[in-house]
């Protein structure tokens, strides 16, 4: 069974990734806009390398999404109320 952080954590990335298919982006867009490797990127969003927070909030800021609102939904699915 996994922690709530784990649950919280994977939902962050799902969260992510929704939005940057919402945006039409890629890897390399967000890489490029916010200045890391396309396979660090590849790795937040597959839940593969925790975020760090410098990071989370570049990306919110690059697929126009309000942090606050990323981690809400991500929230709602790790406590099952999606």
């Amino acid at each position: 069974m996994s922690t709530y952080g784990e649950r919280f954590a994977a939902a962050l990335a799902a969260e992510l990734r929704a939005q940057k298919g919402r945006r039409k982006a890629s890897d390399d867009d967000i890489a490029d806009a916010i200045g890391v490797h396309r396979v660090s990127v590849s790795r937040y969003l597959s839940g593969a390398r925790p975020i760090p927070l410098t990071v989370f909030a570049d990306m919110c800021d690059y697929l126009g999404v309000a942090p606050a609102k990323v981690i809400d939904e991500a929230e709602k699915h790790a406590r099952g109320n999606a």
